[in-house]
């Protein structure tokens, strides 16, 4: 008789994940830039990861006197 898999939340929790939220999305892109902004930029958590970008993409916005993403 086949064995079931664990629930998704256990087996998510054993590699060290957490479950994306209703509006998250996860991605790959490459980005440029020194060494050392990338270093410290991978060493935060996925969730930091997204605060950064977001604060990022809205300074940015606000420098070219655009809308808020």
């Amino acid at each position: 008789m086949p064995r079931k898999p664990p629930p998704d939340e256990i087996r998510l929790r054993a590699i060290g994940v957490t479950r994306l939220g209703p509006e998250e999305a996860s991605y790959s892109p490459r980005v440029r830039a020194k060494k050392e902004v990338l270093e410290a930029f991978l060493a935060l958590t996925p969730e930091e990861r997204g605060a950064v970008v977001e604060a990022g993409l809205r300074a940015l916005s606000a420098t070219k006197g655009g809308n808020k993403p």
